[in-house]
């Protein structure tokens, strides 16, 4: 199993980029970055929420303060594979992430009943507690190519395409067909930084039109989903 941070606590800007600014970036970043650890994976994702998607819909809102909990696998996992529980927050403009890790099956009983552990197992088990009926809610999967900087390692850039999501069938173990989020040929890039963007980046953004945006996965699918439900209650409505 790969090292793996518990603890982050950073910036994150994130941008939506066609095909060709894809291509054009990705080269020119070649001379001040290395693929990182992971380098190119499959990530699996089950966000967890209430039946009436209140964490969601709070994070929508924009306030000073929102969190989430999911729980990640980097693959499709088997039994014992291993799994990462997140507390994702943001306060401002700053992340915090808290993670565990722990085998996929029993990552899936753990929140479904927390057991005691160490500082960041209590902090999951609370927020279970604070929010009585979290359940699974989305699963999301992705392929991610992710890369660190030569001269700033705190410097992380990651690039998504292919984001699929789907409300049922919220097993990762279980191969099942998702929804595509983005426009075919898009990528998500994502800058995950301690302080400020190194100047050669700002320049790399500039050069290219890379604009920061606002986008949550996990909000943008839910929208998705709610607009894919009333079409389907127009739709019933005319016939």
């Amino acid at each position: 199993m790969k090292r793996f941070t518990s603890t982050f606590e950073r910036c994150e800007k994130k941008y939506l980029l066609s095909a060709a600014q894809y291509v054009q970036l990705l080269d020119a970043l070649a001379d001040y970055t290395l693929p990182d650890e992971y380098g190119e994976t499959d990530i699996y994702t089950i966000y967890y929420d209430t039946p009436d998607y209140l964490l969601i819909r709070r994070s929508i809102e924009k306030p000073v303060f929102k969190e989430k909990l999911r729980l990640r696998t980097y693959g499709m996992p088997i039994d014992t594979d291993p799994a990462f529980i997140e507390i994702k927050r943001k306060y401002n403009k700053t992340v915090y992430k808290r993670r565990i890790s722990m085998p996929y099956r029993y990552a899936l009983t753990f929140l479904q009943s927390p057991v005691r552990g160490g500082q960041i197992a209590k902090e999951i088990a609370y927020m279970l507690h604070l929010y009585p009926r979290l359940q699974p809610a989305m699963a999301m999967t992705f392929h991610r190519i992710s890369f660190i900087g030569k001269a700033a390692p705190t410097l992380r850039i990651t690039f998504d395409c292919n984001i699929c999501w789907r409300t049922s069938s919220l097993d990762l173990s279980i191969p099942a067909p998702g929804t595509q989020l983005l426009e075919k040929g898009q990528q998500l890039m994502e800058l995950k930084f301690s302080g400020a963007i190194p100047l050669w980046l700002s320049h790399l953004l500039n050069q290219f039109s890379c604009y920061p945006i606002s986008f949550s996965k996990y909000g943008r699918a839910y929208e998705a989903m709610l607009a894919q439900k009333a079409g389907s209650i127009s739709e019933r409505n005319y016939i």
